[in-house]
């Protein structure tokens, strides 16, 4: 599949060209008021302001004349028109429309995004021996859906989880594990509560001097390679990774682990070689690298310590070795980072560093910083329970599956009695819940309920903060997972209603008359316009968007369109197997949005 708009583009682009060859320029493009067109192009009003002197043209209506006869010829536009004010409004040919659908029947969905690149995925990180919290949700499901967005491209993928597994609080509670579980050794503590186990080291740390000393010469130890130190270590992050595993298995995510541990080899003679290099300089005892092209006017230059002053590493080190060993190292082609607003700037410097050193080359790789707004409370501040506490990952997909659970037996018992009274409608009674016993609904509740915590907080512009609320994210009529998979389901219905086996309808008996089957095809045809968008601006509510679009336009073919007719005539039959088929190329678009977003629909609900 290729993307509508940019075909539509490409042949604009041509008709500029043919149109006025000596001049060069962006073609404008837009989406059209439905009414008149699908497609606009927009070019006439700045050619005739910039350059009406010298074509001899006041009116912008008389370029977008000469645009439209420019346009090579071709399938695709069925009506071209060229308004008094400059627009070229387009109309798509409903015969391509119906042959693309037909395309698509007979396939898989796919885009190829080519070249194939190997890219880096860096996201969830999580710290070790704090347990996993609201703080994480977005990072962990945003990295997830856009790592299986360019999987579905084609691109080869690798999914990094940079867990802080490093630094000085490992000292307190190494100890803290020696003294709480004396045979950790041996056998690998229970520890349900990871910020408990957190909390009650730092304080033995804050208030035991003793316990303190020991701490400090623990980390002393840790860093030095001692055995027992490094032993002590590794329990606390496996007890960890239990945790972390339990979330991420409830969630769908896949993920490989390379912590910050993992690059402490790398910084010494990185930064060595950096020092030999002119690239670092000493800044008050500190070695730091300075990215005055961050801050054209030299002003406001911040040091990024590749060295402490006391001649330690931090995050500024860590994170130059393992942007060094991604673009280096593996010969990554794209690296993108997930992780909140707030480390924007110090990203951008990362990558600016990667440029100077010489290991990011824009152009032939790219270097991406898919920033998040914070998850809110009705407040508008951090999201926390009642007393203050940070919100657990787990706590939050339970309320949810218990908010759902709660509301399916209700559709349930809903179901059953209409069943009793008889009431059920006869084509979308196929697919209601009256008899679905407890573990079906235990099952629909937890799909649904995570499908609604990803879909609610991925339909929000990704940038911005946003409140958190049970009652909107499960709202059956608004922009929810809910209503999509309400909808996602109804095709099922209907399908099953049919009486009649999809696989059997030959694609070619796909007939698009009525404008509802033409406006529901044309938005099923923009599914790879989305994956285009994504790809070039890395925001999934992109997705959600169209999502809910589609739905909207798919209850608007029911309303207009009869799917299924009893005693049909041949040609009601012809007819309703005609839009059987349309109904299953929305759902297979519905199915693979799903997919990368995340989730598996229900076929009743």
């Amino acid at each position: 599949m290729k993307p509508v708009q940019a075909q539509v583009k490409s042949l604009f682009t041509q008709a500029l060209r043919n149109a006025f060859p000596s001049i060069q320029q962006e073609t404008m493009l837009m989406k059209g008021n439905p009414k008149f067109g699908d497609y606009q192009c927009t070019n006439a009003m700045g050619l005739c302001k910039d350059h009406g002197k010298t074509l001899g043209v006041t009116k912008p209506g008389e370029l977008a004349e000469l645009i439209k006869a420019g346009l090579p010829k071709n399938d695709l536009l069925e009506e071209v028109t060229a308004s008094a004010n400059g627009f070229v409004t387009v109309k798509i040919s409903q015969k391509w429309i119906q042959s693309q659908v037909t395309a698509m029947l007979g396939s898989e969905l796919q885009y190829d995004d080519s070249p194939q690149k190997r890219v880096v995925v860096d996201f969830s990180s999580p710290n070790i021996a704090k347990e996993m919290h609201v703080g994480h949700l977005r990072s962990t499901i945003i990295g997830e859906s856009t790592c299986r967005v360019l999987e579905f491209c084609g691109h080869e993928v690798h999914r990094l989880n940079h867990v802080g597994d490093w630094g000085t609080q490992f000292g307190m509670l190494i100890e803290y594990m020696r003294e709480k579980y004396p045979n950790f050794e041996k056998q690998l503590p229970d520890v349900s509560d990871l910020q408990e186990f957190y909390k009650a080291s730092k304080k033995r740390f804050d208030e035991d001097e003793a316990f303190k000393l020991k701490a400090q010469k623990a980390v002393v130890a840790l860093q030095g390679g001692d055995k027992p130190a490094r032993a002590a270590w590794q329990k606390i992050c496996d007890v960890s990774r239990i945790a972390f595993e339990k979330v991420y298995k409830r969630l769908d995510i896949v993920v490989e682990e390379r912590g910050e541990s993992f690059y402490n080899s790398l910084i010494k003679p990185l930064v060595t070689d950096l020092q030999a290099r002119g690239l670092v300089v000493d800044s008050d005892g500190a070695q730091c690298f300075f990215t005055p092209r961050l801050f054209p006017n030299g002003q406001g230059e911040i040091p990024l310590m590749a060295v402490k002053s006391d001649g330690g590493f931090g995050y500024d080190s860590t994170d130059l070795a393992a942007i060094y060993h991604r673009l280096f190292v593996m010969r990554s082609d794209w690296v993108v980072y997930v992780t909140d607003m707030g480390q924007e700037l110090h990203f951008h410097m990362i990558f600016d560093a990667a440029e100077q050193a010489g290991w990011h080359r824009p152009g032939i790789t790219r270097c991406d910083h898919m920033g998040f707004g914070v998850v809110q409370g009705e407040d508008k501040k951090k999201f926390k329970t009642r007393s203050g506490d940070v919100v657990k990952l787990g706590d939050l997909i339970d309320e949810s599956v218990e908010r759902t659970t709660v509301e399916i037996k209700k559709r349930v018992a809903d179901a059953a009695e209409r069943r009793k009274e008889k009431k059920e409608d006869s084509e979308e009674g196929k697919y209601d819940l009256a008899g679905m016993d407890e573990k079906e609904i235990a099952e629909a509740a937890n799909r649904l309920g995570i499908a609604a915590i990803r879909y609610f907080d991925m339909k929000q512009n990704r940038v911005s903060p946003y409140v958190f609320n049970y009652d909107r994210m499960l709202d059956a009529k608004g922009n929810t997972a809910v209503y999509l998979f309400y909808a996602y389901a109804r095709i099922r219905g209907i399908q099953t209603g049919a009486g009649i086996d999809i696989s059997s309808i030959k694609a070619t008996e796909l007939s698009i008359g009525h404008p509802a089957e033409r406006e529901l095809s044309l938005k099923v045809l923009q599914f790879p316009d989305v994956i285009e968008a994504i790809l070039k601006e890395l925001h999934l509510h992109l997705m959600t968007d169209y999502l809910w679009e589609l739905s909207n336009m798919l209850a608007a073919f029911y309303r207009d369109c009869h799917v299924i007719r009893k005693d049909p005539t041949p040609e009601q039959k012809a007819e309703m197997r005609s839009r059987l088929l349309l109904c299953e190329a929305t759902r297979k678009v519905m199915h693979k949005s799903f997919h990368l977003l995340g989730f598996t629909p229900l076929e009743r609900i």
